[in-house]
């Protein structure tokens, strides 16, 4: 495969330092000329610029955690570029919800604000709640 100027950038730690790609196994994803399979520039005409063909549309990440399972090219013909999709597998942590529940709870804090309420107040026989 040719080198690829996003990855050079990388090794270089210019850019997107710390995020992932995966292998690239699929054709280059632009340009192409519109409701077709022809890369722009291939029939040659003489007034359209020619391009190289070039792997413009790429899917990065970040994290641990994250397994790449498939990174493809998609065949949709609506653009001058060509849809790419991936596929991963995630680990996530379980958590218990009944231990988050209680964690969460408000009960605490609001005995902490009416006795301090209680103590800013001048007349300690009001009642704050």
């Amino acid at each position: 495969m040719l080198v690829f100027q996003l990855r050079i950038e990388q090794r270089r730690g210019r850019v997107f330092d710390g995020w992932s790609e995966g292998k690239i196994y699929f054709p280059p994803t632009y340009k192409y000329s519109n409701n077709s399979d022809r890369y722009a520039g291939e029939d040659r005409r003489p007034k359209e610029k020619r391009r190289t063909p070039a792997w413009c549309d790429r899917i990065l990440w970040y994290g641990r955690g994250l397994h790449q399972l498939s990174y493809v090219r998609g065949e949709s013909r609506f653009s001058d570029h060509r849809p790419v999709y991936s596929i991963f597998a995630a680990e996530v942590e379980s958590l218990n919800r009944s231990r988050i529940k209680k964690s969460m709870s408000c009960s605490s804090s609001r005995i902490e604000v009416v006795t301090a309420a209680k103590e800013l107040c001048l007349d300690g026989d009001k009642d704050i709640v």
